[in-house]
């Protein structure tokens, strides 16, 4: 499947928080996206993979959705951290484990820079399988819109290979 100027969205969690297991996480942030107003079209597998850089820590379990919303990046990005503040996103040490985090990865393949406040497509996703995958479930024709890189060529590069598909939870 191409899915052309989509939204695609990152979820990732390794604490269980407010929420009893991974498929509750998953559900709960497709309730919570769908009551603010942005249908999830596609739901990619679930990964799970060791937490970046250290690998110290609870396992990651990641996937990312195709949403549909007629919302500007900034209001959808709002959004997200309002659902990532609801469930006790994280600590705010950087790379801490976290119940919830939630990512804008590309809006419509455009190129937005809004300094810390949003970057389009997300910065540091090239260097992430467990990201990556997941979205070339979705979109295996994806190609970043700075460099012009495939998705396949993104994977190929990324220098982590641990991630494994998550069993039917």
């Amino acid at each position: 499947m191409y899915l052309h100027n989509s939204i695609f969205i990152s979820i990732g969690s390794n604490l269980r928080g407010h929420m009893n297991n991974s498929k509750n996480i998953m559900d709960t942030v497709f309730f919570n996206l769908s009551s603010a107003g942005l249908r999830v079209r596609y739901a990619s597998k679930i990964y799970i993979s060791k937490p970046m850089p250290s690998g110290l820590g609870p396992l990651f379990y990641n996937r990312v959705v195709s949403i549909k919303s007629n919302l500007n990046p900034i209001e959808i990005m709002k959004i997200l951290k309002r659902i990532e503040r609801t469930y006790s996103r994280r600590s705010k040490l950087r790379n801490s484990p976290r119940v919830l985090d939630l990512d804008i990865l590309d809006y419509k393949g455009k190129i937005i820079n809004k300094g810390n406040i949003l970057q389009i497509p997300h910065p540091r996703m090239g260097k992430r399988d467990f990201i990556l995958k997941p979205l070339h479930d979705l979109s295996p024709y994806w190609t970043d819109p700075i460099n012009g890189k495939s998705i396949k060529s993104l994977i190929y590069k990324c220098k982590r290979s641990n991630i494994s598909i998550a069993k039917a939870i």
